[in-house]
């Protein structure tokens, strides 16, 4: 039976107007831990607000706690149908790479919500259980920050990367961490993000779990604690991933064949143990009225066919009359179906039991079968023939296959994508290397004449705000186009190298052959050169947290 959004979607669902302002929107979001709000007028959804959009728009700028909802939210918001197919619904968010699906009826009303959160609790923890482990399923790019860094930095960072959170981490051992969530109660709270550092407001301790953990057990951690992410150490206590609910739902790989034969499994166990207790005709009779839709046939050791129930008739569409006295190999209608049939009988022979799956045309129609095929001994162990199970698992099959093909299909988008994404990154870089080698060729040869000129304090100012406004415009810029417009030397260049690796004054001296002081000079005019020079900040902290090369 298909499950629709119905079954699994938050609702009722908290909405505002399109006129109230940011500031009520931040205080319901807050107090109700809601990572979205939708936007709605007369019950239909208009657009809709989340953290991460918050954050975008705090960290372009100000952001007024007045503003009208209109003004900020997204629209339209991506929507769904109620009675769409659940799966289909993840695949939706997947393909648009949102986090939330706002779900209508067919008069376009508000229904209902769909997060990570509500596919992770639909599945349920059994789903886990034959899944992988959180190693392979975690995202490996945590990002990590020092825990003296500003808030405001933080939050820059999380918006450029387009992540969740950010972990505070001390030699390589997790420490805290902060989250849209916290962000969120932050920028509501109204308060200084760039004088405050995360020492003072990371969660901490930080909730871990170890990179061997089953998935199952993951599962159970985030839904105990009620939280959307794990922070994923090694055996050492290190930081080595990140684990959230949309990895989990991810790393899910339902398969219906897999579940066909374990029930084949526990039936043949459950004959094996019958068979251990009675004779041979009482196990046969015992197997034929309780196998419900399960086609049997049982065979002599020649593999002549002496049972062939009723299932097994309507399966592959041949009466008993017409094949019981006759080899099993009549069941199977091309070459390469038989050869399988025989080795699979070679094993069960020798191992006792054997499984497969064929493809074939039976009346007209191409049948996927699931089969184990199982050898017949009597209480002296000796054998007296052999069955056969077989069920018919057509829609199971291409379910699967059209899960695989839909996986193809939104590897082969996101694919694209980062194509698309690079194209557009080295367009950028390219665009602000040919602005920064102008400025270098056209402009700074005059802003620096102007500097040496004699002028009075006023025009000496305006110098020093041109200077300053061409400054900010390329302080964004790659690091590749800033080398450009900081026009470092090349032993500026190893120098700058050398401190981002941690080395001392001392230790640069010894491998450059130069004098400390020439070090601390050199140390000095990069200072100056980066626009950091009056600054509480260490050259090192600066270029691995804003001039490290990509």
């Amino acid at each position: 039976m298909m499950e629709t959004l119905q079954d699994i979607m938050t609702a009722p669902v908290l909405t505002v107007n399109p006129e109230d302002s940011v500031s009520h929107a931040l205080e319901i979001m807050e107090q109700e831990k809601l990572s979205a709000l939708i936007v709605a007028k007369d019950q239909k959804p208009l657009g809709i607000f989340t953290e991460r959009a918050l954050i975008q728009i705090r960290a372009g700028g100000t952001i007024d706690h007045s503003w009208p909802m209109h003004k900020v939210m997204s629209s339209p918001p991506l929507t769904a149908s109620v009675y769409m197919d659940y799966r289909e619904a993840y695949q939706l968010l997947l393909q648009h790479r949102f986090r939330h699906l706002v779900v209508t009826d067919d008069d376009g009303l508000l229904m209902g919500i769909i997060t990570g959160t509500d596919f992770l609790s639909h599945l349920g923890l059994e789903y886990f259980m034959e899944f992988k482990s959180v190693g392979q399923v975690m995202s490996r790019d945590v990002v990590t920050l020092k825990s003296s860094l500003s808030v405001y930095a933080a939050m820059k960072l999380m918006n450029d990367r387009r992540i969740s959170s950010l972990v505070m981490e001390d030699s390589g051992y997790p420490k805290g961490i902060i989250t849209e969530r916290d962000l969120l109660r932050l920028i509501h709270s109204k308060k200084d993000l760039k004088s405050m550092v995360l020492q003072e407001v990371m969660s901490t301790p930080v909730q871990t779990v170890f990179s061997d953990v089953s998935s199952h057990e993951a599962a159970k951690i985030l839904t105990k604690n009620k939280l959307r992410r794990l922070v994923v150490t090694n055996s050492s206590g290190h930081c080595v991933g990140i684990i959230t609910e949309t990895d989990m739902v991810k790393g899910l790989r339902t398969s219906y064949t897999d579940h066909l034969k374990g029930v084949i499994r526990q039936k043949d166990l459950q004959l094996q143990q019958v068979k251990e207790q009675i004779e041979e005709k009482a196990i046969l009779d015992s197997m034929l009225q309780s196998t419900g839709d399960m086609a049997i046939s049982i065979m002599d050791p020649d593999l002549t066919i002496r049972i062939h129930n009723q299932a097994a008739e309507k399966l592959y569409n041949c009466s008993s009359d017409e094949i019981i006295g006759n080899n099993a190999s009549l069941l199977y209608t091309n070459d390469n179906n038989l050869n399988q049939f025989k080795k699979a009988v070679t094993s069960a022979n020798k191992n006792g039991k054997h499984e497969f799956v064929i493809g074939q045309q039976i009346n007209g129609s191409f049948l996927y079968l699931a089969s184990t095929i199982f050898c017949i001994r009597n209480l002296e162990k000796h054998k007296t023939g052999f069955g056969l199970i077989s069920q018919d698992i057509t829609a199971q099959k291409m379910a699967v296959l059209e899960l695989e093909q839909k996986k193809k299909e939104a590897e082969d988008a996101n694919i694209a994508l980062r194509v698309m994404l690079d194209q557009h990154t080295r367009a950028k870089e390219s665009i602000e290397e040919h602005i920064s080698i102008k400025l270098q060729e056209l402009v700074n040869p005059y802003l620096a004449l102007l500097k040496q000129s004699p002028v009075n304090e006023k025009q000496a100012e305006i110098i020093r705000i041109i200077a300053a406004h061409i400054d900010s415009i390329t302080h964004q810029f790659s690091p590749k186009a800033r080398k450009i417009m900081l026009k470092l030397s090349p032993r500026e260049s190893i120098i700058i190298d050398l401190v981002r690796q941690g080395k001392t004054s001392k230790e640069i001296a010894e491998i450059l052959h130069i004098g400390v002081r020439t070090v601390e000079t050199y140390r000095n005019n990069l200072r100056k050169k980066l626009g950091i020079n009056n600054k509480k900040i260490s050259l090192r902290t600066y270029l691995t947290t804003t001039f490290t090369p990509q």
